[in-house]
């Protein structure tokens, strides 16, 4: 009787532990995308006060999101206990106090330069925290995941938009914009797959009509200069990736 009792108890432990571990997981997740995101943002961002350094708004809203990545680096720190991903958040704070110099300097190329490359490093960071706490997930927490990853590669491609359209031109910058433009691609596939009702499944046939008439402008970017209308589309199928997150959220 006493070893059924202690089998059951340490089973129940087990369980719990492992509870907490996912919980704990799915925290770093969701910190993890918000950090992918925001670094790419951020970067965008600045780019556009390089081209209109008077934008009040615009400036508020670059220094909220530097807040925001802090934040969500915070939250990972008080979250693992994984030796990789402290390493990686370490580094994060050191990128993250020179961002927050760069916020106080009025925009300059050389700052547009060092904020490109802090965005892929904060990507490369992403990604490892994302291999270091993964989970099985369910089938809603996968179609979250796609919403979100589309944000990041929207936002990931309008920033190699901006770095071209303000002198900032490598070859490796236009094929990782051509390689978020194909991404982005196989992941509204994978959305059109999910059953949504009528009203998101006309906000998704929105989102696929705009991009389809968006991404060959994002393509050929030696040929257009419509930053604000392309920027400003590409907010709209944010706002409506939005949409479809807030549904997988309910049916978590």
């Amino acid at each position: 009787m006493k070893k059924i009792f202690y089998s059951l108890f340490f089973i129940i432990i087990l369980f719990e532990q492992l509870s907490a571990l996912t919980r704990g997981d799915v925290q770093i997740i969701e910190a993890r995308e918000n950090i992918q995101y925001l670094g790419q943002k951020i970067t965008t961002d600045y780019f556009l006060l390089y081209k209109r350094p008077n934008d009040l708004r615009l400036q508020n809203k670059f220094k909220e999101n530097i807040v925001e990545l802090e934040k969500n680096i915070q939250k990972i720190a008080d979250t693992t206990q994984n030796a990789i991903t402290l390493n990686v958040l370490s580094f994060y704070r050191y990128r993250l106090d020179y961002i927050k110099d760069i916020a106080q300097e009025s925009p300059k190329l050389s700052n547009a330069t060092k904020l490109l490359e802090a965005s892929e490093y904060f990507l490369e960071g992403a990604r490892s925290i994302e291999y270091q706490h993964r989970y099985k997930s369910t089938k809603e927490e996968e179609m979250l995941e796609h919403c979100k990853e589309l944000k990041y590669l929207i936002e990931s491609v309008s920033k190699y938009y901006m770095a071209f359209q303000i002198g900032l031109r490598q070859e490796q910058y236009d094929k990782n914009r051509l390689e978020a433009i194909a991404e982005i691609d196989k992941q509204l596939n994978r959305l059109t797959h999910y059953h949504y009702p009528q009203n998101l499944k006309s906000k998704l046939t929105q989102i696929k009509h705009i991009w389809q008439h968006n991404q060959s402008f994002f393509r050929y970017i030696e040929k257009t200069t419509y930053p604000n209308l392309l920027l400003s589309s590409n907010a709209l199928i944010k706002e409506l990736l939005s949409d479809l997150e807030h549904h997988h959220k309910q049916n978590l």
